[in-house]
C-alpha cells in the first residue's frame, strides 16, 4: 500500500467464465466494493499498479464478484491473483469509535501497566484468528493478537499502545538464535 492509498481487499482468483475477481475484502464488509467505481490495482510486490474501473459488483460466499472493465475471461484475471485493490486514502470509509487501519498501528510502541516498552509494531497480519501484530524487541520477533483484552488503550498520536500481555507471550529468552 502506497502512502496515499489504502487496501480494501486482496484478489483471490478468477470466478466463472466472465472474468469476475473473488476478492477478499480487508474489512468487516464485502459491500463495500459495491459504492466504487475506480480503483488501484497493485502487485504483491508493489512494483506494479493498474488502474481499474468496477463494472459490478455482487456478493457471494463472503466475497466480493468483482467485474473490472477490459477483464472478460479467467485467463485475464489470473495475472492479477494476489494483486490488492486499492483506493485513495480520501475515499476511505469514516472509522468507528475503536476502528484503526491496520497501517496505522505500524510504528506503535507497545506499553504495559508499569511502563515498561514491550515492543514496537513492525507490520501486521490477518489470518483466519484475527489481526495479529508483528512485535520487534531486542532484535527478536513475536506476534501479539489484536484483541480488545491484550491492546486494552490506542493513542495514534502518541504512537503508542496500552497493553496487557498473556504471561510468556514475549519472553525472548526462550527464542531460539
Amino acid at each position: 500500500m502506497a502512502g496515499d492509498r489504502i487496501a480494501l481487499g486482496i484478489i483471490r482468483k478468477a470466478h466463472g467464465v466472465r472474468g469476475e475477481a473473488s476478492v477478499e475484502a480487508w474489512s468487516d464488509s464485502p459491500d463495500r466494493f459495491a459504492g466504487l467505481s475506480a480503483v488501484t490495482l497493485v502487485s504483491p510486490d508493489e512494483s506494479q499498479t493498474r488502474d481499474a474501473a468496477i463494472e459490478s459488483v455482487r456478493i457471494h460466499a463472503g466475497r466480493a464478484l468483482v467485474k473490472f472493465a477490459g477483464i472478460d475471461a479467467p485467463e485475464d484475471v489470473r495475472p492479477l491473483q494476489n494483486w490488492t485493490v486499492e483506493v485513495p486514502l480520501t475515499d476511505a470509509r469514516p472509522l468507528e469509535a475503536d476502528e484503526y487501519f491496520l497501517h496505522d498501528l505500524v510504528g506503535l510502541t507497545l506499553v504495559d501497566a508499569e511502563g515498561r516498552v514491550r515492543g514496537v509494531v513492525a507490520g501486521t497480519e490477518e489470518g483466519g484468528g484475527g489481526v495479529l501484530l508483528n512485535v520487534e524487541r531486542d532484535g527478536h520477533r513475536f506476534d501479539v493478537p489484536f484483541a480488545a483484552g491484550i491492546v486494552t488503550e490506542i493513542d495514534l498520536a502518541a504512537k503508542r499502545a496500552l497493553v496487557d500481555l498473556p504471561v510468556g507471550l514475549d519472553d525472548l529468552d526462550a527464542v531460539a538464535d
